[in-house]
């Protein structure tokens, strides 16, 4: 199974499992789910990721629009959840291409 998902993103950091809705940077645990890999490209402007809520554009890994997609994985064991992800970018969209255990 493949999941694709889309996050439009601000100019303060969002928790990416936002993406599932509900409460805005609270994860729901049904929804939130561990990857065996993830793709993670951008459109309408540069994204950054970090593992915090303190993530700037100057402090993560950034995602350019013209650049190739973030590949994280795939992993056999100690998948990642989007929850352990942050991102930023006014006027950026995320697509996540991801592959659940």
């Amino acid at each position: 199974m493949v999941v694709t998902l889309q996050l439009a993103l601000a100019a303060s950091a969002k928790r990416v499992s936002d993406v599932y809705g509900g409460t805005a940077g609270v994860p729901d645990e049904a929804k939130n789910v561990s990857y065996r890999q993830l793709v993670i490209s951008t459109t309408g402007g540069a994204a950054t990721l970090g593992s915090s809520s303190g993530v700037t554009t100057a402090t993560g890994l950034v995602i350019a629009v013209a650049g190739p997609p973030l590949v994280l994985g795939p992993f056999q064991t100690g998948a990642v959840k989007l929850s352990d992800l942050y991102a930023i970018g006014a006027g950026a969209t995320i697509t996540i291409l991801g592959v659940p255990f």
